[in-house]
């Protein structure tokens, strides 16, 4: 029996993916909101629920899908004694509260997701091809990252959530600030007029939850800050060459071109 704590978008998708991965394995599905159990029971996500956390006693394995605002007092309330993992998208503050409450937290984190949220935008495929951060190899853990399609990734919190804030973080904070800026502009009514695919794909993360990225943010602002500095001072090189009509401009954007391209044919590879 699996226990997934939270069926919004990360959670329901993770239920989904198990009972079409294992048909044979029970999923109970935690959730405060009987609209959403419900619905996760009719589309056969979950096999049965409730909205207390004492059902989760006696499960194989516990995934806490909850916000990480959430998570300490989820952490704090868990019964005791079984597996858990979670699938938060930073790791150090909550190991830290796992072993605050008593809790033996293997810490997961699926890199996958959408700007969408909730129950309604699950997809039971969206772990496919995914690599899943475990913050300690456990075999459980893995042969259920493994049978929803993802690829285990083993690797310390500290280094997790400096890496992620490289690759993730980062990403929204700058299409934050960039969707802000175009927004500000008094110029905005042309420019929403005539914005394209380049400008959607560059301002997609804006859309994403605010409570979500705040939550994300204040667990890992040191290394957001530390990501968003660098990418400051490359703006800032590029601003200078722009400024001088300097020919470096050109180089500049040959060897951005030329790392982009070795990342997808290391992704491929």
């Amino acid at each position: 029996m699996i226990a997934v704590v939270g069926l919004g978008l990360m959670g329901a998708s993770l239920a989904g993916a198990i009972r079409q991965a294992r048909p044979e394995v029970q999923v109970l599905g935690v959730e405060s909101d009987p609209a959403v159990l419900l619905k996760a029971v009719d589309r056969g996500y979950v096999t049965a629920g409730g909205d207390d956390l004492a059902i989760t006693a006696g499960a194989d394995l516990t995934v806490l899908a909850v916000p990480i605002g959430a998570m300490r007092a989820v952490l704090a309330a868990l019964p005791k004694g079984g597996l858990v993992t979670d699938l938060a998208s930073t790791k150090r503050s909550v190991l830290e509260w796992s072993a605050e409450a008593g809790v033996d937290l293997v810490g997961g984190h699926p890199m996958c997701g959408s700007e969408r949220s909730g129950i309604d935008a699950a997809d039971p495929n969206l772990y496919q091809g995914a690599a899943w951060v475990l913050t300690r190899g456990e075999p459980r853990v893995e042969e259920l990252v493994r049978a929803v399609g993802a690829v285990p990734v083993v690797m310390d919190a500290e280094r997790h959530d400096r890496v992620v804030a490289g690759v993730s973080h980062a990403a929204f904070l700058l299409a934050a600030a960039y969707m802000l800026s175009a927004a500000a502009s008094p110029d905005w009514p042309d420019l929403s007029r005539l914005a394209a695919s380049g400008f959607r794909d560059m301002t997609r993360l804006a859309a994403g939850s605010p409570e979500m990225y705040t939550d994300i943010a204040r667990t890992n602002a040191d290394n957001a800050a530390l990501w968003l500095a660098a990418v400051e001072a490359e703006i800032a090189k590029v601003r200078r060459h722009l400024e001088a009509g300097d020919a470096r401009l050109a180089e500049l954007f040959e060897e951005a071109q030329q790392a982009r391209e070795r990342w997808e044919r290391e992704r491929r590879a």
